[in-house]
């Protein structure tokens, strides 16, 4: 594990694959149960806090960027008197900030369905490492549709169903064109994929890592 002490309100810490096996976590516990990560996130800032700069009390935030060696956690001090203007963004608020995002999806989706005109088209994506996924979310922003990421056989799986009908300012080909840049466009059918692999995000998934790992 490497840690840097960027400045007094700012910790850099480097844990590598090994350091995450040590300790028992994975990248995509980041996705699952909060409590145990956010657990985890604690330990490891009271491991590297050894001046004690970061009292218990005292908001924090919690900034996850995940690579194919580790991931790289950046932990800030919010000031007291900054408090009330930054609790979006602290990792005990992250639960209020996903429902916010499924919500909204869910409202979409609602509008969408109800129109009987509606046409949607589903577009499978396959990555070979989860941080392929986590780049396209960066760089794809659905205006219309939902995404559900899967893994199966080693592999991650990203389900687009798109509202044609709502698309605006990307049309099908240009999300398929931006989604072949991170990951490879599949021809299998989705309902294989939903069926036999393991769900990691529902309806938001796209939304939801870009949320994650800001």
């Amino acid at each position: 594990m490497e840690v840097e002490h960027v400045n007094e309100n700012m910790i850099r810490v480097f844990l590598a694959n090994h350091d995450l096996e040590e300790r028992g976590v994975d990248v995509l516990d980041l996705l699952g149960n909060r409590k145990q990560i956010e657990s985890f996130f604690y330990s490891i800032l009271e491991e590297v806090d050894t001046d004690h700069k970061f009292s218990k009390d005292q908001a924090v935030t919690f900034q996850v960027m995940p690579n194919t060696k580790g991931l790289e956690l950046l932990i800030t001090r919010i000031p007291s008197e900054m408090d009330d203007k930054t609790t979006d963004f602290n990792l005990l608020d992250e639960d209020s900030a996903k429902t916010e995002v499924e919500a909204k999806a869910t409202e979409d989706t609602t509008d969408s369905a109800t129109s009987s005109t509606a046409k949607q088209q589903v577009i499978l994506v396959s990555f070979d490492q989860f941080e392929d996924f986590v780049d396209l979310s960066r760089n794809l922003v659905l205006e219309a549709g939902q995404s559900d990421l899967y893994q199966y056989q080693g592999r991650f799986y990203l389900k687009l169903t798109l509202f044609v009908d709502e698309l605006r300012n990307l049309n099908v080909d240009d999300i398929q064109a931006i989604a072949a840049e991170y990951g490879n466009l599949e021809t299998q059918a989705p309902e294989t994929i939903a069926e036999f692999g393991q769900e990691v995000m529902s309806q938001t998934a796209l939304e939801l890592a870009r949320y994650y790992f800001r």
